[in-house]
């Protein structure tokens, strides 16, 4: 086996997936994620992306193709909880990852999967918590919580199962420059590979060393964002003002 192998965490070979109805999303897509790497991806709603992760952590079945993790072939359900361990995914919505009324129970929840007895999770869940800052909601109902908090526990909740790659779909979406600012830090933090998925550039410059667009059902390396100027129009133009 050649150093490349070596270092390929993850790949994906061919993959093709339809919706119920016959309609071809993907095809014959190619990706080789290797050690070290992180990846930003941007592209058109509708063109595959969250479909793309579904797929590769077992929540869609692909048409046709193959996933593999550390070169192994991952193919039953079997194999999918396992690449779980590995592979975690933050959604896009929290609401549609928080199930239980505290906090800590959320993020404790992987770690009991894992089998962890309720001690060695709790423990785990707070270490995580305290890692990220949010230590003080550890008893807070979820769903009074705010969208950045969520957004926190969320990706608490993911990261206490000690995964080897983040799966992030649009990480920032809906934050506040500060709540931007606090998880942009927390996903530069983690020492692991990233692919993120996101409609936000600047962000995906800040987080990413390579970068990816689905076009023609298949996924293309493109080049990084570029900082560039231009003009534009607006009320009080005319008057000193900075752009956020």
């Amino acid at each position: 086996m050649d150093d490349l192998e070596n270092r390929v965490v993850l790949e994906i070979k061919n993959l093709s997936f339809s919706y119920p109805d016959g309609e071809e999303l993907l095809s014959g897509l190619n990706f080789r994620f290797e050690k070290g790497c992180s990846a930003g991806i941007w592209s058109p709603n509708g063109t595959g992306k969250t479909s793309l992760f579904k797929i590769i952590t077992g929540l869609l079945k692909a048409k046709s193709g193959e996933i593999l993790l550390y070169g192994k072939s991952v193919q039953t359900e079997e194999d999918f909880r396992a690449l779980r361990l590995k592979v975690g995914f933050v959604l896009q919505h929290p609401d549609d990852q928080l199930f239980f009324p505290e906090v800590i129970d959320d993020v404790a929840f992987g770690p009991l999967n894992e089998g962890l007895s309720e001690e060695e999770a709790w423990v785990r869940a707070h270490e995580t918590l305290v890692s990220l800052g949010i230590e003080h909601l550890e008893h807070s109902l979820s769903f009074e919580l705010s969208g950045g908090q969520k957004k926190l526990v969320t990706l608490a909740a993911v990261l206490s199962m000690k995964p080897d790659v983040l799966l992030l779909d649009e990480p920032t979406n809906g934050l506040d420059a500060a709540a931007r600012k606090r998880l942009i830090e927390i996903i530069n933090r983690f020492e692991g590979e990233k692919i993120i998925i996101s409609h936000d550039p600047d962000m995906l410059a800040e987080t990413c060393s390579r970068f990816f667009t689905i076009t023609d059902k298949k996924l293309s390396e493109i080049k990084a964002p570029q900082i560039h100027e231009h003009r534009h129009s607006h009320f009080f133009g005319a008057e000193q003002h900075s752009h956020n």
